[in-house]
């Protein structure tokens, strides 16, 4: 017999981060639910001492290791499928993860494959080793959050881009960054919460940037939510978390 919407618990969330560096994506993801795992692809997580410090968060309940292959991580998630703790799991950062499936391909070829000068070069096969880590990745999260009802945040950087509409038009865009055009584009779609993380223009040197969000398309920058949140939410140094998606 097929479920009904009244027997489903919405008591986790699949999240999307994504802006620019020094945003606050992984300081946000830090606000969720403890204990929390970070898949550490892009090697900073002493960038969260000083909110964990702020916000009076027990380090005993962040665990992270340092990613630098997909099949490392492949198998970490196929052990949370089994036995996942954590009420957070965080990937930080897809666009990282991407680019360390590409390495692990051009690595397996050892002397192979194209070169530039001495460096090694990505080409269709790399591509398509990144889009099926990328999927895999997706599967494995998705099967995790809704058997151990943990939360998943992905964080991606983004990239401007000139964008064209159907009438011709073109604007400014900022779309999410992997190594491949087309990977990136389908990973939105598996996300319920899609946040753009942004710092308010007009910035002071002297105090400051306002650090916010948005939770709805504005055109140039994709967002949703399933949550009654405000369609901008500016979080500045308080946990997004408790103060913004628990109530």
């Amino acid at each position: 017999m097929s479920p009904s919407m009244d027997s489903r618990k919405f008591d986790s969330l699949y999240c999307l981060f994504k802006g620019e560096p020094g945003t606050r994506k992984s300081t946000a993801a830090l606000s969720f639910p403890g204990p929390i795992y970070y898949f550490d692809w892009d090697m900073k997580m002493d960038a969260l001492e000083l909110p964990l410090k702020s916000w009076k968060i027990d380090p005993k309940t962040i665990d992270y290791d340092i990613y630098k292959d997909w099949d490392a991580a492949r198998a970490k998630l196929e052990q949370f499928q089994l036995n996942c703790k954590y009420k957070t799991i965080v990937i930080d950062s897809i666009t990282s993860m991407a680019d360390a499936a590409i390495r692990q391909t051009l690595k397996f070829k050892g002397g192979g494959g194209k070169k530039i000068g001495t460096i090694p070069v990505g080409g269709f096969d790399e591509y398509n080793a990144e889009s099926a880590a990328i999927s895999e990745l997706i599967a494995l999260t998705k099967d995790i959050k809704e058997y151990h009802h943990c939360n998943v945040i992905l964080i991606g950087h983004i990239i401007q881009k000139e964008v064209k509409s159907p009438n011709g038009q073109t604007h400014m865009a900022r779309l999410l960054v992997t190594a491949g055009k087309g990977p990136a584009q389908k990973i939105p779609a598996y996300c319920s919460e899609i946040y753009h993380f942004n710092i308010e223009s007009g910035f002071d040197i002297n105090s400051g940037g306002q650090y916010g969000l948005f939770t709805v398309h504005s055109g140039d920058d994709m967002a949703r939510s399933s949550l009654p949140l405000p369609a901008k939410i500016d979080f500045g140094n308080d946990p997004l978390y408790e103060k913004w998606i628990k109530p």
